[in-house]
């Protein structure tokens, strides 16, 4: 099997705790990096990868603050896609696109975050880490 790295015009990988002043202060990083990287608020994939980035945040806050403090985001832009990934250090993976709550309490994030990648032609992974103590949820949106 051959693998091979698309090259990144851009990257940024930054941490933040785990806990619910991160969701908008993530977001808020993410949109002045978009900025800077020619991604302004009116470019298509914008309002799309802020939206997944807050809900990927906000599904490690919720389900991985106890055993995970710090919650690790990277964004890469290359020529053809941006990339947001968000990692953590619970070892429990989501079910697969779970059914939102009967009481609208919440289990619409992924199904959130999958939706818009489709919408865009891109998609959402979500892998264990070798160790099997953490994941990494990834969205590839095409530019």
């Amino acid at each position: 099997m051959t693998v091979t790295k698309t090259p990144s015009l851009a990257h940024r990988s930054f941490s933040l705790p785990t806990i619910a002043a991160s969701v908008p202060t993530a977001r808020r990083e993410a949109r002045q990096l978009l900025v800077a990287w020619l991604l302004a608020d009116e470019h298509p994939l914008a309002d799309a990868a802020l939206l997944i980035l807050s809900e990927l945040v906000t599904n490690s806050v919720r389900h991985a603050a106890v055993s995970s403090p710090l919650s690790d985001i990277t964004l890469t832009l290359s020529p053809d896609a941006l990339i947001i990934a968000v990692h953590d250090r619970h070892p429990t993976l989501p079910a697969p696109l779970p059914e939102a709550r009967p009481d609208g309490s919440g289990g619409r994030g992924l199904a959130i975050v999958a939706a818009l990648a489709d919408e865009v032609g891109g998609g959402l992974r979500v892998a264990p880490d070798e160790d099997g103590l953490g994941k990494t949820s990834t969205v590839h949106l095409p530019r």
